[in-house]
């Protein structure tokens, strides 16, 4: 099939995520724990585990049929979208910028006016 090529490179993509969530949980554990991560073969033991870790999930996802084939799915009609040229894409992302800026400038403005009337109402001496 044609999409076996993205297929294991998104299965690929996967397991590294879980791979780097992991080791990225683990390393804080260990230290709080004041447990020593070990070398072995001149990699952490946690890293090594995590890298076994990563490479079960790749070949569990890579062998399961419903995963394989919702994963044709996804790429079929992905394939089947209409994306915009470059220019819709820059004029959309100027257009949402501007409008970005002009709430963020109004919501200043509303923040300012109501932090002068606070100071005003609150700290005046009667």
């Amino acid at each position: 099939m044609k999409s076996s090529k993205t297929r294991l490179f998104i299965f690929l993509a996967i397991a590294w995520l879980l791979l780097v969530s992991v080791q990225g949980l683990i390393v804080p554990i260990l230290a709080r724990l004041e447990l020593v991560d070990y070398r072995l073969f001149g990699i952490n033991v946690s890293t090594l585990g995590t890298l076994i870790l990563g490479a079960l999930l790749f070949f569990m996802l890579s062998t399961h049929s419903k995963a394989v084939e919702f994963t044709d799915d996804v790429i079929y009609e992905l394939k089947k979208v209409t994306w915009p040229d470059k220019d819709d894409t820059v004029s959309n992302t100027v257009v949402v910028i501007g409008v970005t800026l002009f709430i963020a400038a109004a919501l200043g403005i509303y923040d300012y006016v109501w932090a002068e009337v606070t100071q005003l109402v609150l700290f005046t001496k009667s």
